[in-house]
C-alpha cells in the first residue's frame, strides 16, 4: 500500500514537473514552506486530520458493506423454512429434482433452555444436523474443539462464550420439561447467519440427528430448509415457494409453518445500515470542517505572501504562473499529509471494521482493499487540498500589483476606524477592544462561528438522540406492568398452566396471554405468514405502551388489532382505520387496524385474546403467564423469580423462557448499545475538528496581525495585556459558536430523532424528541474547554513574538 501511494504520488509529481512546472517554481514553493516550518506543519496536520477521518470512513464502509454480506451469503442461507408433522411422506431426492429447487435439506430446530451461569437459565436454539460431513445450506464454520460432535455432545456458537461460562470440555445443563439433561460441549463453531448471541441473549448449539431426538424426545425431519433457483428479487422467491407449496399439497403434506426470510439480508442488517449511515454522515461533516480548516490555513499563507505576489507580477509573472507556485506548495503538503494519513486511515478503518464485526459477530474477510479505494485516497490527498484551497489562492493572485506592494499586514476595515487615535491605556476594557477586532473580519468570523456551531450542535444532538432512544426503552419498560413472565413452548390449558404457581409467595395475580412479548413468539403464536401475534385481554393493565398513532384495543363487534411499525410495513404500510385479511390457523380473518406502536421488536400484531380464540384457539389454550408481585422491591421480585424457576424445574412444562421486564429491556439495549456509542463518538469527532478550525482561525488572525502586535508592544502593552486581548477575542468567537450551536441543536435533534427512529423501527417509525440535560451539561463543559484551548494556544504564541520581529514582519 505504501509502495502504491509512493508510486502514484511520484508519478503525479513527475508529470507536474515535466509538463506543468519549472525547477524555479518548485524551488520557490519548497523554500517558502521552509521559511516558516511551524506553519507548514500546521497545514500538514490539518490535512492529516481531514484525510484520516475521511479515509477511515471510506475504508471501514467498503469493508463492512462487503464482509457482512459475504459472511452471510457464504453460509448459503435458506430462502424458505417449512415445518410439517408429515415430512416422512416426502421423497427428498425427488423434491430436490424439482425445477424450482436449488437445494434442500432437513435442519431441525428445538427451543430449549440452558444454564448459562449457575441458576441462570436462558434460551437454547438446538439445531439437528442431518449430516455434519455433507450439508450445503445454512452452513457454519469450525472454530475449535471437535468439528463433528460425537453422539450425545454438541457444538456451541462462538458468540455464546461471551454470555455464559459454557466452553469446550464443559458439561452443559439443558432443561427439557421436567428433564434436566447433561450434554457435553465438544467444540465451538461460528455461524455468521445468526443474530449475535450477545445481543439476543441466547445460545445456539448444533447436534447430530440422533442426539437431537434424544434431547428433545421428538422425531427428527420436521423442519425443511430450501433454496430456490436463481432468485433475483423477493418476488422470484415467492413464486418459487408457491410452486413448492403446491407440490407438497399434491403429495398430501400439510405445512405447519412457512417462513420466507428477507432475501440475502442478515438478521441485523438494520444495525449495520444505521452504523454505516452514521459514520458516513458525521464523517462527511467532519471532512467539510477539515476542508474549511485547510482553506483558512492557505488563506493565512496567501496573506503573508501578498507583497511577494506583487513583486512577482511586477516583474512579469502571470496569474497562472503565480497560481502554479502555490498549487505546487499545496501538492507538496498533500503528498506529505497523504503519506502519513493514508496508512493511518487504512489501519483505523480495518480496526473500526473489526470492532463492528465483533459486535455483530462476523469475521473481517477483507485483507486487501480494492485498488480503486487506494486511488480514491491518493486523489483525495493530492487534489482535494487544491480544490478546497483554490478560492483563497485565486483571491490572492488576483490582487492588483499596486495593492499587493502596498500591503503591510495592518488592516483598517470594518469597525477598525472606531479605534483610531485611541491609546490602549484609554480603552474601556480589553473585552471591548477584542469585540471590535473580531468584527473586522466578518466573513472569517461567520465561517468560524458557523463551523464551531455546527460541531456543537451535532455533539449535543448526539446526546439528544441517545436520550430519545433511552426514553423509548423506558417507555417499553414502564409499559410492562408485570413483574415476571413465563412463556411455554406450546399452548396448554389455562388451569394447567396456572395451578403450580398459585401457592407462590409474593404473587398478587397471574394473567394469561397467548403469544407473549418476546421476539421468539413468532414461532409460538402467529399468522400463517409468520407474523407474531400477542393475544391479550383488551382491557389489560399489564401492557400500557404509548401509541404512535390511533388508540388501543377496546371492546368491539369488529375484530380489531394494533400493530407495531414493522408489521404495518409487511401489510403494505397499512394505515390506521384500514382493513387487512389475516390467515389464522388456515382461516381468513378480516381485521381493522386501530393503532400503531413504535417498538424495537420484530413484526407484531396485538389482538384481544377472546377475538383470537374465536378464530384460531377454540380450546382457549395459553402459552404465557404474566406475574404481578405484591411487594415490588427488587430483592423480593428476585426471590419470586427463583421460586418460579423452582416450580418450573419440578414440573413437566416445556418453557421457552422466563424473565423479568428489566432483562427484556437489557436485551433490546444491547442491540442499540453499539449505535449509541458510535453516535456520541462520531459527534465528538466532529466537535474536535470544529475546535481545530476555531484554533486555526485564531492562529490565522494572529499571523495577519503580527505587525499590529509589534505596534502594541512598542507603545507599552505588556505581554500579559496582548495575551488577554487575543484570548478574549478567541473566547468571544467560541462563545458565539457555542451559543448558536446549542440553539441549532434543538431543530437538528428534532430532525435526527424521527430519522433514526425510521432506520431502527421501520419506515414511518419515529423517536420522540428528547432534550438531554446531562448531554447539554457535557456539551457546554466540553465546548467551553475546547474553546478556551483553541483561544489560549494561539494567544500564547502571540506573546512569544518579540517586538523587533513583529515590527519587521513582511
Amino acid at each position: 500500500m505504501h509502495a502504491l501511494f509512493a508510486l502514484i504520488a511520484a508519478g503525479f509529481l513527475w508529470v507536474s514537473r515535466k509538463y506543468l512546472i519549472t525547477g524555479t517554481q518548485f524551488k520557490k514553493a519548497w523554500n517558502d514552506l521552509l521559511v516558516r516550518p511551524g506553519r507548514a506543519v500546521l497545514v500538514v496536520v490539518a490535512l492529516i486530520i481531514g484525510l484520516w477521518g475521511v479515509g477511515t470512513i471510506i475504508v471501514s464502509t467498503v469493508i463492512l458493506r462487503n464482509d457482512l454480506s459475504e459472511n452471510f451469503l457464504q453460509t448459503r442461507p435458506p430462502h424458505a423454512i417449512l415445518t410439517s408433522k408429515n415430512f416422512d411422506r416426502l421423497d427428498l431426492t425427488k423434491f430436490r429434482a424439482l425445477p424450482e429447487v436449488e437445494s434442500a435439506e432437513f435442519r431441525d430446530l428445538a427451543l430449549q433452555r440452558v444454564e448459562a451461569y449457575p441458576n441462570q437459565w436462558i434460551s437454547l436454539w438446538l439445531f439437528g444436523i442431518e449430516d455434519f460431513k455433507n450439508f450445503n445450506l445454512a452452513q457454519f464454520h469450525y472454530q475449535s474443539g471437535d468439528s463433528i460432535p460425537h453422539r450425545g455432545s454438541m457444538l456451541i456458537e462462538r458468540d455464546c462464550l461471551s454470555i455464559s461460562d459454557l466452553k469446550t470440555g464443559k458439561v452443559a445443563n439443558v432443561r427439557v420439561g421436567r428433564r434436566k439433561l447433561q450434554v457435553p460441549i465438544s467444540g465451538v463453531s461460528f455461524d455468521p447467519a445468526q443474530a449475535p448471541a450477545t445481543q439476543d441473549h441466547m445460545v445456539y448449539a448444533y447436534v447430530d440427528k440422533g442426539t437431537w431426538e434424544d434431547i428433545t424426545g421428538e422425531s427428527a425431519n420436521q423442519r425443511l430448509i430450501v433454496r430456490v433457483k436463481d432468485p433475483r428479487t423477493t418476488g422470484d422467491v415467492q413464486a418459487g415457494v408457491d410452486e413448492i407449496v403446491a407440490y407438497l399439497k399434491s403429495a398430501d403434506i400439510t405445512l405447519t409453518t412457512l417462513n420466507i426470510p428477507k432475501l440475502n439480508e442478515h438478521p441485523h442488517q438494520w444495525q449495520l445500515n444505521t452504523i454505516l449511515f452514521l459514520i458516513g454522515t458525521l464523517g462527511f461533516l467532519a471532512f467539510l470542517m477539515g476542508a474549511v480548516l485547510v482553506s483558512q490555513l492557505m488563506a493565512a499563507i496567501m496573506s503573508q505572501h501578498i507583497r511577494q505576489i506583487g513583486v512577482l507580477k511586477a516583474i512579469g509573472a502571470s496569474r497562472w504562473q503565480v497560481l502554479r507556485i502555490y498549487n505546487i506548495m499545496v501538492v507538496i503538503l498533500g503528498v506529505i499529509a497523504g503519506a502519513i494519513a493514508i496508512p493511518l486511515a487504512v489501519s483505523s478503518g480495518f480496526a473500526f471494521a473489526r470492532f463492528v464485526g465483533t459486535k455483530i459477530n462476523f469475521d473481517i474477510l477483507t485483507s486487501q482493499l480494492p485498488t480503486h479505494v487506494y486511488l480514491a485516497l491518493v486523489v483525495a490527498s493530492i487534489l482535494l487540498p487544491i480544490a478546497f484551497s483554490s478560492p483563497s489562492l485565486l483571491r490572492g493572485v488576483r490582487i492588483p500589483v499596486r495593492d499587493a506592494l502596498g500591503d503591510y499586514g495592518i488592516k483598517q476595515n470594518g469597525s477598525g476606524n472606531k479605534m483610531k487615535g485611541a491609546s490602549i491605556h484609554r480603552l474601556p476594557s480589553t473585552l471591548i477592544m477584542a469585540a471590535r477586532n473580531v468584527a473586522k473580519r466578518r466573513k472569517r468570523l461567520a465561517v468560524t462561528v458557523v463551523t464551531m456551531a455546527l460541531g456543537v450542535a451535532i455533539f449535543a444532538s448526539g446526546f439528544n438522540v441517545r436520550q430519545s432512544l433511552a426514553n423509548l426503552l423506558s417507555d417499553m419498560k414502564n409499559g410492562m406492568k408485570y413483574d415476571a413472565q413465563v412463556v411455554f413452548k406450546e399452548q396448554i390449558p389455562k388451569d394447567m398452566a396456572i395451578a403450580p404457581f398459585k401457592s407462590l409467595d409474593n404473587v398478587s395475580r397471574i394473567e394469561t396471554w397467548n403469544g407473549g412479548r418476546g421476539e421468539l413468539q413468532t414461532m409460538v403464536v402467529s399468522t400463517d405468514g409468520g407474523v407474531g401475534i400477542v393475544a391479550l385481554p383488551y382491557n389489560t393493565d399489564l401492557y400500557c405502551v404509548p401509541l404512535a398513532e390511533g388508540r388501543w384495543l377496546q371492546e368491539s363487534t369488529e375484530t380489531e388489532v394494533v400493530m407495531n411499525r414493522k408489521a404495518t410495513q409487511i401489510y403494505q404500510n397499512l394505515a390506521v382505520g384500514g382493513y387487512q385479511t389475516l390467515q389464522l390457523g388456515g382461516k381468513e380473518v378480516k381485521v381493522k387496524l386501530v393503532g400503531v406502536v413504535d417498538e424495537l421488536e420484530k413484526a407484531k400484531i396485538y389482538m384481544d385474546i377472546d377475538q383470537y380464540d374465536a378464530f384460531a384457539n377454540p380450546e382457549h389454550l395459553v402459552n404465557s403467564l404474566m406475574f404481578v408481585a405484591i411487594d415490588k422491591n427488587y430483592d423480593k421480585v428476585k426471590d419470586m423469580m427463583r421460586n418460579i424457576e423452582n416450580v418450573i424445574s419440578a414440573s413437566d412444562f416445556n418453557v421457552l423462557y422466563a424473565m423479568v421486564p428489566a432483562e427484556r429491556v437489557k436485551i433490546i439495549y444491547d442491540h442499540l448499545n453499539i449505535i449509541l456509542t458510535i453516535i456520541v463518538f462520531l459527534a465528538f469527532l466532529v466537535l474536535l475538528v470544529a475546535a481545530l478550525g476555531m484554533a486555526s482561525a485564531t492562529g490565522i488572525n494572529i499571523m495577519e496581525r503580527t505587525r499590529e502586535i509589534g505596534v502594541l508592544r512598542a507603545i507599552g502593552a505588556t505581554p500579559k495585556k496582548v495575551y488577554s486581548l487575543f484570548l478574549a477575542e478567541g473566547m468571544i468567537v467560541s462563545g458565539a459558536g457555542i451559543a448558536l450551536g446549542l440553539l441549532l441543536a434543538w431543530p437538528l435533534s428534532s430532525l435526527a430523532s424521527p430519522f433514526f427512529g425510521s432506520l431502527m423501527l421501520g419506515d414511518g417509525g419515529s423517536l420522540r424528541f428528547a432534550w438531554s440535560g446531562t448531554g447539554a451539561v457535557i456539551t457546554l463543559v466540553t465546548t467551553v474547554v475546547f474553546g478556551w484551548l483553541a483561544s489560549r494556544i494561539p494567544a500564547g504564541n502571540a506573546v512569544k513574538i518579540s517586538t523587533r520581529e513583529a515590527l519587521a514582519y513582511e
